[in-house]
């Protein structure tokens, strides 16, 4: 059973910190719910368009961060079983002389809709966005104080981030190119939260002391996770949760989910917080930049797009 959180209500610092150490808890979900079910509708009609049209919708250079991904691309590590999964990303862009985007120009990449092929489908899926990240807002400023922070302290370091909303789309599996039954592997997520709001059917387990435990975030609500920056800043206090996506026996139909990922903006310094309260034990991490942590997960899970190749020599 996951622990949930009310953010008017939050409760004391031992219910949140517990919530942080499963890696995964709930919280009600303030982005309408007429919003999430547009949203779904938009992007089953895209996700059913025909192979050439979406392969089109593909954003060179993005590392699969805005656009189109095709099944079969992303690994949890390298040498692992790709997923069976396919994927579309879109964000908020930052104005071309920002400094972020000049120094980190594949992190930032534009937003891509595919209106000519699914009309208003852009105008939801930036609301959405919108919302879902205000509400991210507020879950990481309710978290805070219970590590022993300023509230505005994770806000802070999400301030021009580049936040990735994931439309994924898991295919029935009697689809899949092998005899199969987990759509995406274990992983842990790289970010410092990330929502996930109800989806359109089960699939979701965690890891929990060694058992794999199927969560649904039940309508009004989103899951929560705890992501790998989460954990680095509190030396491990916040776990990053373990988990996968498991078609059920029987199970025939697709699986279509939405999430939210809150990366820290890349020049931060991740160092972790001193925690009140908690026994002082080695630091478990070294101390990296958001950047550099991203960069070494996307080369694990073989998402670090090739540099171009150097001109024929004359």
């Amino acid at each position: 059973m996951l622990k949930a959180i009310d953010l008017d209500r939050p409760g004391g610092h031992a219910h949140l910190r517990a919530a942080l150490h499963d890696g995964f808890f709930l919280v009600r979900n303030t982005v309408p719910e007429s919003l999430l079910d547009e949203a779904y509708g938009f992007l089953h009609a895209f996700f059913a368009l025909d192979t050439d049209a979406k392969h089109a919708c593909r954003v060179p250079g993005s590392n699969g961060q805005s656009g189109y991904t095709p099944p079969l691309v992303e690994h949890a590590e390298r040498g692992a079983v790709p997923d069976w999964k396919e994927l579309f990303h879109w964000g908020a862009p930052l104005p071309a002389h920002h400094p972020l985007r000049q120094r980190y120009p594949a992190r930032y990449p534009d937003p891509y809709f595919p209106d000519h092929l699914v009309p208003g489908i852009g105008s939801a899926l930036r609301e959405l966005h919108t919302r879902l990240l205000r509400f991210q807002h507020d879950v990481v400023r309710t978290l805070a104080e219970a590590l022993g922070a300023h509230p505005d302290y994770f806000t802070d370091l999400l301030e021009d981030g580049p936040v990735v909303n994931r439309a994924t789309w898991y295919p029935p599996m009697d689809q899949a190119p092998s005899d199969r039954h987990v759509w995406a592997v274990e992983h842990q997520d790289f970010d410092l939260i990330t929502a996930l709001p109800r989806a359109t059917s089960a699939g979701l387990e965690v890891l929990v002391d060694g058992e794999w435990r199927s969560v649904e975030a039940p309508p009004g609500h989103a899951v929560v996770n705890v992501g790998m920056v989460l954990d680095r800043l509190t030396n491990g206090t916040a776990r990053a949760a373990v988990h996968r996506v498991v078609a059920r026996p029987g199970q025939h139909e697709g699986r279509l989910s939405i999430v939210q990922f809150c990366h820290p903006a890349p020049w931060t310094t991740l160092t972790p917080l001193r925690v009140p309260g908690t026994e002082e034990g080695p630091q478990r991490f070294a101390t990296l930049t958001a950047d550099e942590l991203f960069q070494r997960t996307m080369y694990r899970i073989r998402r670090l797009e090739a540099p171009p190749a150097p001109a024929p020599a004359r």
